[in-house]
């Protein structure tokens, strides 16, 4: 009896979850190449397993990876620079294609070209060469990641387009400083907003790292509160990148109410605190514009299962019969012993 209870439960949320599951993940081949960077002269510490390269203003170098086909088949792999940036989890991320808006400078700009293309046999490797050159002057830090990918064929590309294909990449972090002596970060609010964010509402905090220079781990807080009463805090740890934005989503649990908010933002280094305090306004047009934009489940400021409730409900239902029905089997056979 006890067997028959197990084995009904495993057999709900089996349905329940093979229901939910809409997209089917296709899954790549075993990631077969490596990568690794060269020695470069103007390395500052030896150690790492990155580039930490200190140059001035006019010097030139190449900044060299060896990238290892492992495969016993022939492939191209596709070398690229992204410029580093700050997610809105308060990483550093390597993604970034485009010069950086507050950079006078990114490394996509010093290395030309910003794409390779390289044929390797199997089971052989090579070594590709990344021109760099310094501009007239450098200050502070500028940091990007020398991106490894394998190239997929067109056939490969459109084979599956309903569901989600894998693609492996290496990414070695590329750091030119012009100075040993990091600068110092200059934190500044960017402004606030509400709007949805991945099909949620959410209020997005926007602040900059002017300064060329990578912070150190700090402590993050947002507070949005309405007359004095705290709607929502959000609280992590964040790095910057050096001169880049961050706009952190911080979710709510439904769509705000049109009125009058305040919002407190702290940022705690260990040399130095940012605090900033403003005030926003929800209008009736944008939270008409946000509930023609979400799921109906969104507009429930009391919903916390989201899009999974009625799934959730029907396999609750059918649990708590299933318990019932095994009590009530326990206790019959019980009392005929």
């Amino acid at each position: 009896m006890k067997q028959w209870g197990i084995s009904g439960l495993a057999v709900i949320l089996y349905l329940l979850f093979s229901a939910g599951s809409s997209s089917f993940v296709k899954a790549d081949a075993p990631v077969n190449f490596s990568i690794e960077a060269v020695p470069n002269d103007f390395q500052v510490d030896s150690g790492v397993t990155y580039f930490d390269l200190r140059m001035a203003g006019n010097q030139k170098t190449d900044v060299r990876v060896r990238i290892y086909n492992h495969g016993s088949d022939d492939q191209t792999f596709l070398t690229s620079v992204r410029n580093a940036t700050t997610n809105g989890n308060g990483l550093i991320v390597y993604e970034q294609k485009k010069p950086l808006p507050l950079a006078p400078v990114s490394l996509t700009e010093m290395i030309r070209p910003a794409t390779k293309s390289t044929f390797i046999k199997g089971g052989e490797s090579k070594i590709v060469s990344l021109p760099l050159q310094i501009p007239n002057e450098l200050t502070g830090t500028v940091l990007a990641g020398i991106r490894v990918e394998k190239k997929f064929d067109e056939n490969e590309t459109k084979e599956d387009t309903i569901g989600i294909q894998n693609r492996h990449a290496y990414i070695i972090g590329l750091k030119v400083r012009s100075e040993i002596k990091d600068v110092s970060p200059e934190l500044t609010y960017e402004g606030i907003q509400t709007k949805s964010y991945l099909t949620r509402p959410n209020v997005l905090v926007k602040l900059a790292n002017q300064a060329a220079t990578i912070t150190k781990p700090m402590k993050f807080e947002a507070v949005i509160s309405k007359n004095k009463k705290v709607v929502v805090r959000k609280e992590m740890d964040v790095r910057f990148a050096p001169s880049t934005y961050m706009t952190v989503p911080i979710e709510t649990m439904g769509i705000l109410k049109a009125g009058t908010y305040q919002v407190a933002i702290r940022v705690e280094g260990k040399e130095r605190t940012w605090t900033w305090n403003d005030e926003f306004k929800v209008t009736e047009k944008q939270v008409k514009q946000m509930e023609e934009k979400m799921p109906k489940i969104e507009k429930n400021p009391n919903s916390l299962i989201g899009e999974w409730s009625k799934e959730l409900m029907i396999a609750s239902t059918l649990i708590i019969f299933l318990l019932l029905g095994y009590i009530y089997r326990l206790k019959k056979q019980q009392h005929s012993s």
